[in-house]
């Protein structure tokens, strides 16, 4: 076997290594996040403001029929503290 073919698999070898290592160390970040809660914040025609859990399809400007008038006026996502 020559030197050539001994070198190229080495390299090989310690760059499937660095790339394993970089997906362990990847995937145990991700698993240590706390889930977000996404929340809509509905004004209603008498100005009050609501929020609910997001649900499929909203979208801001979009008429809520939570209350009376109602327009979805935000979207966003929150973390909890522990």
């Amino acid at each position: 076997m020559s030197l050539d073919v001994i070198i190229i698999t080495g390299i090989a070898l310690l760059m499937l290594l660095l790339f394993t290592y970089m997906f362990w160390r990847e995937s145990a970040i991700r698993n240590r996040e706390r889930p977000a809660e996404v929340y809509t914040v509905i004004r209603c025609g008498d100005g009050a403001e609501r929020r609910r859990k997001y649900q499929e399809g909203d979208y801001v400007g979009k008429p809520a029929g939570d209350c009376a008038g109602g327009v979805i006026i935000g979207i966003f996502k929150e973390v909890r503290q522990e």
